[in-house]
């Protein structure tokens, strides 16, 4: 029997928090949540710098948040801050609403279904370690999302999009660049297929 990655579970469980903010953008003023998240940005990367500081620090976050935080990660910045800039850049930078929400519905649902699928059943290897089994739930998951928010021509294209963005491996954070990515992608799509429903 297969079973998924415990820590995978927790670690894209943690990722699905990112739907907190999708959701106050798409009903706060814009101001607030660029406010909200510009606060959040530091102080992750203040409870960061404190990490890398305070062994001690260290050692209780990796200890006690075992699955949020990879092994890697003991030595090097969380993907947390990856998230949130990410986010905040996406919208600071792209005015279409429908666009950054599928970028960061992308991102909860995409890269989690990629993760998850792919570590527990990718046996088909594309690159850089990920798999085909991956790529096809996060085509899937964001396929679905992309029906929310667009007609189904341009969902299922944003869903390809996404897909590849996601399958790419990428020198930072893939969560930092799959949001800013997809926000760009889908607005230079936008201008070529008509995307409301």
């Amino acid at each position: 029997m297969v079973s998924v990655p415990k820590d995978e579970l927790k670690r894209k469980g943690f990722h699905l928090l990112s739907l907190i903010y999708a959701f106050g953008y798409w009903h706060l003023a814009k101001s607030t949540v660029i406010w909200g998240l510009a606060i959040a940005v530091t102080a992750v990367a203040l409870l960061e710098i404190l990490r890398f500081n305070v062994s001690a620090c260290n050692e209780f976050f990796c200890k006690n948040f075992k699955g949020f935080y990879r092994e890697e990660e003991a030595k090097k910045i969380s993907g947390l801050i990856g998230t949130l800039s990410g986010a905040l850049i996406t919208i600071l930078i792209f005015p279409n609403k429908y666009m950054v929400m599928g970028s960061f519905l992308y991102l909860a649902f995409g890269d989690s279904a990629a993760a998850l699928i792919g570590r527990t059943f990718g046996r088909h290897k594309i690159f850089s370690g990920k798999s085909l089994e991956g790529s096809i739930a996060c085509f899937a998951a964001c396929l679905a999302a992309g029906l929310f928010l667009f007609n189904w021509k341009f969902a299922l294209a944003g869903a390809a999009i996404a897909t590849v963005v996601e399958a790419v491996p990428w020198p930072i954070n893939d969560n930092f660049w799959m949001q800013i990515l997809n926000a760009g992608l889908l607005t230079l799509l936008g201008t070529v297929i008509i995307w409301a429903i």
